[in-house]
């Protein structure tokens, strides 16, 4: 890599994933040059199919911080010069990759390579004339493993970035002819998640999130969150359970309205065969639509399946209430090495058989308060985001 100037960098990034995404920014951004909340023209107003279009023009993954958190930190580091492409506009990524050589380092970003490689699988001869460096972060470590995959295979990365523990991530990539394969968990954004003075902490315990799809595997995450929002009250804490996404703002001033959030380790047990048990649970359960339920998931899949290899691992959701100050009461797990129960957070046996305990330790205010400050001092001195894309241009150099 060069070593006094910025490095020239691609980073792709995909705007929500489909075939109609792909329309929808093809032509709209791509051809006609809109951009996010645009309008339709006047004439065609009337057209539900061309208000449909113009409805998609927004950031997809707005929900999804780390999203835009990754790319921002790559796009302020000062080691870099960065360009970024939407690949699900096939008029810009077409024009990046005519001049792919152009290029000191290619960086796929989670949102390219999570809930849809199509287009990825598509332009891999074209990325493989590259004369700079690649790195492929993986998202969603559960779904679509065989393409994935596939796609390292064609590319042979110099660098894969996998959110999963080291164990995991050597074992499922470890044959891909990837140069380098790392654990890169998410991590901090300081700059949004921070601790507002202001803010009155009125809920003692709070979460936001969707529960766990039942092809996951294990109800542990939605075993607590439950437990809370049936039992919270009548154990004496004030308590706001919110079963949905929302975007970053939204997200950070509801972290600084708690004392604390509760929540549970990232992934499933089962990453069993390559993923491919995962695979077939999840198809089963498109197939069988909302009305699905976990346990006959559990009993069609995982019941006797043994737990061969764990993708149990920290996400972007445990580091944010840190930036706010904010108390983690979590299930007791390996966080990826970075997080020590009664240190970093308030730690909960997996059968909730001591989480009256828990709350007991939450209510000392003294307890709490070194519980948070403990866990910001830990954090901001090496698990932000913008150490981890340094990390990542150390890697490479």
């Amino acid at each position: 890599m060069p070593g006094r100037d910025r490095i020239n960098t691609l980073y792709l990034h995909a705007n929500g994933d489909g075939m109609w995404m792909i329309k929808v920014d093809t032509i709209l951004r791509g051809i006609l040059g809109y951009g996010d909340g645009a309008q339709p023209p006047l004439l065609l107003r009337r057209s539900r199919k061309v208000n449909a279009y113009f409805r998609s023009l927004e950031d997809r993954y707005a929900p999804m911080s780390y999203i835009a958190d990754w790319r921002e930190a790559f796009c302020q580091s000062p080691r870099l010069r960065v360009d970024v492409c939407n690949i699900n506009n096939l008029v810009e990524y077409a024009g990046r990759l005519l001049r792919i050589r152009d290029y000191d380092l290619i960086v796929i970003s989670h949102a390219a390579a999570g809930d849809d490689l199509t287009v990825l699988l598509h332009s891999t001869s074209w990325l493989s004339r590259r004369r700079g460096k690649l790195v492929m972060f993986i998202g969603n470590e559960y779904a679509l493993m065989d393409q994935k995959i596939a796609v390292m295979r064609r590319l042979t990365p110099d660098l894969v970035c996998s959110q999963l523990p080291r164990e995991a991530a050597q074992h499922l990539y470890g044959d891909t002819g990837a140069r380098r394969i790392v654990p890169m968990p998410h991590a901090l954004n300081p700059d949004h998640y921070r601790h507002d003075p202001a803010s009155r902490r009125e809920t003692d315990i709070g979460f936001i999130g969707d529960i766990y799809p039942p092809f996951i595997g294990d109800r542990e995450r939605t075993a607590i969150i439950e437990w809370f929002e049936n039992h919270g009250p009548a154990a004496g804490v004030v308590c706001d359970i919110r079963k949905r996404r929302v975007g970053r703002r939204d997200w950070a001033a509801f972290l600084n309205g708690c004392k604390a959030v509760i929540g549970a380790e990232a992934g499933s047990y089962y990453l069993n065969d390559d993923c491919r048990l995962l695979e077939q649970a999840r198809q089963y359960s498109v197939r069988q639509g909302a009305q699905v339920r976990f346990d006959d998931v559990f009993e069609r899949f995982f019941k006797n399946a043994p737990r061969l290899l764990s993708g149990k691992a920290i996400s972007s959701r445990h580091f944010e209430p840190i930036g706010t100050r904010t108390c983690q009461i979590l299930l007791e797990g390996g966080y990826n090495g970075i997080l020590e129960p009664e240190i970093h957070y308030i730690a909960v046996k997996k059968d909730l058989s001591d989480v009256h305990a828990a709350i007991e330790r939450f209510r000392d205010a003294t307890y709490r308060a070194r519980i948070t400050d403990q866990a910001y001092d830990h954090v901001m001195s090496g698990h932000t985001y913008a150490h981890r894309v340094n990390a990542v241009i150390d890697l490479l150099s």
